[in-house]
């Protein structure tokens, strides 16, 4: 059956829709920094993903086995791609910083030949295109990328969304070798606990009652993205190539654009919508293909 043949890429498209939400937490979020507002999603989402563990009677599958360092590695990988991606979007804009982080499948399609030994085939490449293309079309400023002033801390901004992209392909493609030690909620929960024990400080930095304002929203926060975003995510990546999972993910920004439509009211360009339209095809593009392959 397809459907039962494609339970990995559905699962990366939910998980996506769940990211696609950040937005919509984000914006109802007053008076925190980035780095407080990142350890109390990782917080929330931590505990939710530690109770789904103890519900499901999976506690066994956390234990700690070979290939430590790449749980520390992806853990890393996970708050630095976070503190990048919020510093991008912090200094520039929503758009600029989705944008470069989802550059990502263009290291990934680069990389995974090299790192994972994966071949890349000709639909990879034609759906890399399209994809690209849609997030372009999708997140571009008014006046263009090319129509901001790439000087002070514009750069600064820049440097750091293009370096998320490349730390969030390295985090797809670690999620990879792991797959050969750990069950996906390992690589789920461990290094979310080591981005959450590194980001430590940041709980201090916020006053309790401002902290008590946002609680509500932060607990959401925390469970949609990283407990059912998280779960998704990972199941879906961690049974499929590289190069699929990352264009697979491309399905964030459409779904982040959807949601601000429908909950904050922004209205849909035809070249938002083309761009929506060409990242979905793309993605069936690719999954179609590894059907018949698996066929």
């Amino acid at each position: 059956m397809f459907l039962e043949s494609k339970k990995a890429h559905m699962a990366v498209i939910i998980g996506c829709i769940f990211y696609g939400m950040n937005g919509l937490f984000i914006s109802r979020i007053h008076d925190m920094a980035i780095s407080p507002v990142i350890f109390y999603r990782l917080f929330f989402g931590i505990l939710f993903l530690f109770i789904y563990i103890v519900a499901r009677g999976k506690t066994s599958e956390l234990r700690l086995k070979k290939k430590k360092g790449n749980l520390l590695l992806q853990g890393m990988l996970v708050l630095t791609c976070m503190l990048l991606y919020f510093t991008c979007l912090k200094i520039t804009c929503v758009s600029i910083a989705i944008l470069l982080q989802y550059t990502a499948p263009i290291y990934v399609m680069l990389a995974s030949p090299f790192l994972l030994n994966e071949k890349i085939g000709k639909e990879s490449i034609a759906a890399l295109f399209v994809a690209i293309t849609g997030v372009y079309l999708i997140v571009r400023p008014d006046g263009g990328i090319s129509g901001i002033a790439l000087t002070g801390n514009y750069i600064l901004g820049i440097i750091a969304g293009l370096l998320s992209g490349v730390v969030f392909a390295a985090l797809i493609m670690n999620v990879k070798v792991l797959k050969k030690e750990y069950p996906e909620l390992a690589m789920v929960f461990w290094p979310m606990l080591i981005a959450l024990l590194l980001l430590s400080p940041s709980a201090f930095e916020v006053s309790r009652d401002v902290l008590y304002s946002n609680l509500t929203v932060l607990a959401a926060f925390g469970i949609v993205s990283i407990g059912f975003g998280e779960i998704f995510t990972v199941l879906g990546l961690a049974n499929l190539k590289a190069q699929t999972g990352s264009l697979l993910a491309l399905i964030e920004p459409v779904s982040g654009v959807f949601f601000d439509i429908a909950v904050l009211g922004i209205t849909l360009t035809s070249k938002t919508l083309a761009g929506c339209a060409l990242i979905m095809g793309s993605a069936l593009i690719i999954s179609f293909k590894d059907s018949e392959k698996s066929s």
